[in-house]
């Protein structure tokens, strides 16, 4: 009687990777590690199955649209970086969920780092140069498809309107 092992060992070897993301992650160190991801939401960037070499950071160190890697729960989910704030609670870190789209807030501490190289099928190469500057344009002014051009746009207008009433 046969057993077959090999998805008992992808799994053993992908909850080890998960704990090294995790322990880079708490580090902050400016070493880079890597990590086989199983299921991506971001397919045109980051395949399923594709190893990622990502950096550990600070909120406040990254760009709009970086891909960072977030820690949820027990999981770890790709996402695209939109904005740092700091609140009465603590420094929480925007990001846009690709597919399906949607907005989250983690909390800073929640940050694993910052996608620097992704490997998938024998290429390797940085995940931000792979789109054109029109996909870029039309992500930057939907925040990755959470929003449309024109909500955001009021949004900007009434932050402007704060900013320019007298006190």
């Amino acid at each position: 009687m046969g057993h077959d092992y090999r998805g008992f060992q992808d799994k053993i070897g992908a909850d080890m990777a998960t704990a090294s993301a995790a322990a880079a992650g708490m580090d902050r160190g400016a070493k880079g590690s890597k990590m086989r991801i199983r299921q991506s939401d971001m397919e045109a960037l980051v395949p399923s199955g594709a190893m990622i070499e990502f950096i550990p950071t600070t909120g406040h160190k990254l760009k709009f649209g970086d891909i960072v890697m977030v820690r949820s729960g027990t999981d770890f989910n790709l996402r695209r970086f939109c904005s740092f704030q700091i609140v009465k609670g603590g420094a929480m870190v925007s990001v846009a969920r690709i597919n399906p789209p949607k907005m989250e807030s983690y909390s800073d501490t929640a940050l694993v780092g910052k996608v620097t190289k992704v490997e998938s099928k024998g290429n390797s190469y940085d995940p931000l140069t792979k789109e054109s500057q029109m996909a870029k344009w039309r992500n930057e002014w939907t925040f990755f498809g959470t929003s449309s051009m024109f909500s955001r746009i009021g949004q900007n207008l009434k932050i402007f309107g704060k900013m320019m009433k007298k006190k």
